[in-house]
């Protein structure tokens, strides 16, 4: 009996093997970065792959043109002698351009096919995809767009993101996607602010700084950094803020037809890069620290926050406040009263080391 359990083991095994479809990674070209761009009412496609050889690995660049977004792929397989697989994309970087026409078929072509995850990245670049493509194949570095995405969340200024996140914040209600912003600085490829969307439509660009204040709103931040510029005892100072922990908190009211929301920002952080006159081990020098950089990230916030009223444009999420807080919720009406909407935004900071 034991024996013949054995066996219809051992065949049920060779049964799964068989129906399963194999892929040698020698025989396959992976893409690992994948940029779009509109040229000539047609899609320029580029593509970071690895060529696998029997002494070396190179990265190489992928070009093609096409129709539209659903033949890119084939289209590259015609021009490769191995086939093109997409289960190791990483990242998807669009042009300013492409950005600007709209990406939501972009999107939903990617979250239906069950071998992209939804821990993928996506990017807007300056002026084209290509160019940043071209910028990474030099470097040789194939993951080198998501292991900068990467890299800026875990240690400086850029919010989570993925397309997971993208998704939400496209769909949701009362709220508005954005994407980390590349550029060419000096023949590399910078990650540069933000790229905020209005919909599925690109509509303006934030810098570092920027994108800090965004980031304390939309999470519990654990890194960023700011620079700053106060008065201490009539003399002007510079210096950097780094954040150690930071939380928003939000006070909503919807009882007037224009609703009001009131921001508390409250950050923990540590001075960094600062002149040796300033006695930050003094108690009294240190809290007066304290009073001028809270009133400095005050005054960064609310124009920060004005600034997306102006645009239109609601990454922090405003929306979905009033929403969460309303027995009636209209979004069209939303949109219309939200560039006049009072939102207030104190700010506390706690300095917990200050370097010395």
């Amino acid at each position: 009996m034991v024996a013949k359990s054995k066996w219809i083991l051992v065949f049920f095994i060779w049964i799964i093997a068989g129906c399963s479809s194999t892929r040698i990674v020698s025989e396959v070209q992976l893409i690992h970065s994948l940029g779009l761009d509109i040229e000539d009412q047609k899609i320029k496609g580029a593509a970071i792959t690895h060529v696998y050889g029997k002494e070396k690995t190179q990265v190489e660049l992928l070009e093609t043109k096409s129709s539209n977004l659903f033949t890119i792929l084939p289209d590259f397989n015609a021009i490769t002698p191995s086939q093109v697989e997409l289960g190791q994309l990483r990242s998807v970087i669009v042009g300013r351009k492409y950005a600007e026409n709209g990406v939501e078929t972009l999107v939903h072509t990617l979250c239906r096919d069950p071998s992209i995850g939804f821990r993928l990245q996506l990017g807007v670049a300056e002026p084209k995809a290509l160019t940043i493509l071209k910028g990474i194949r030099q470097t040789q570095v194939p993951f080198f767009i998501s292991d900068s995405i990467a890299q800026n969340i875990k240690t400086l200024n850029l919010p989570k993101t993925n397309l997971h996140i993208f998704l939400f914040n496209l769909y949701g209600e009362g709220r508005d996607p954005y994407l980390p912003y590349f550029v060419m600085h000096n023949d590399r490829v910078k990650l540069d602010g933000l790229a905020l969307f209005r919909d599925d439509k690109f509509v303006h660009r934030i810098n570092s700084k920027e994108s800090f204040l965004l980031k304390i709103m939309v999470e519990k931040a654990k890194s960023g950094q700011i620079p700053f510029e106060v008065t201490i005892n009539n003399q002007k100072e510079s210096g950097l803020l780094k954040t150690l922990h930071s939380h928003a908190a939000f006070d909503i009211n919807t009882t007037e037809p224009v609703p009001s929301i009131k921001v508390k920002l409250t950050v923990n952080g540590q001075i960094k890069d600062y002149s040796k006159w300033l006695q930050l081990s003094d108690p009294q020098v240190l809290r007066q620290m304290e009073k001028e950089l809270s009133s400095y990230l005050q005054k960064e916030a609310t124009s920060f926050v004005k600034h997306l009223q102006k645009l239109g444009v609601d990454p922090v999420g405003f929306g979905d406040l009033v929403r969460s807080r309303s027995a009636s919720w209209d979004y069209s009406h939303f949109k219309k009263v939200y560039p006049q909407m009072k939102i207030a935004v104190t700010a506390s900071i706690k300095l917990e080391q200050t370097g010395e």
